[in-house]
């Protein structure tokens, strides 16, 4: 699992940030945001430092803007809350309809 996931869980449900319950949802859902985005900086030709920065001043910038685009902090909240709760219960529902692996 990655280490930044469990930093993006805390932001996402203490710190309300709708960003990073994003990245942590889709982290715990198989299908990581951030790790798509590291490969089409991959498939660009970048540098391998730019492929590492990039993201990170990306995702900031976004989680920064948050305030702008989604004013009410109670919506942000919820909407930050909502994708982590559901992440995890889909995740659960997943994981109980595939059954124990052999």
């Amino acid at each position: 699992m990655n280490p930044f996931a469990i930093s993006w869980l805390w932001r996402g449900f203490m710190g309300k940030s709708v960003t990073f319950a994003a990245l942590f949802a889709s982290l715990l859902l198989g299908a990581s945001i951030a790790g798509g985005f590291t490969k089409l900086l991959r498939a660009l030709g970048l540098h391998w430092l730019y492929v590492i920065l990039v993201p990170i001043f990306f995702f900031s910038f976004l989680a920064k803007m948050e305030p702008q685009w989604i004013p009410d902090e109670k919506k942000r909240t919820l909407y930050a809350r909502g994708l982590i709760v559901a992440s995890i219960l889909i995740a659960l529902v997943i994981a109980k309809l595939r059954g124990p692996t052999s």
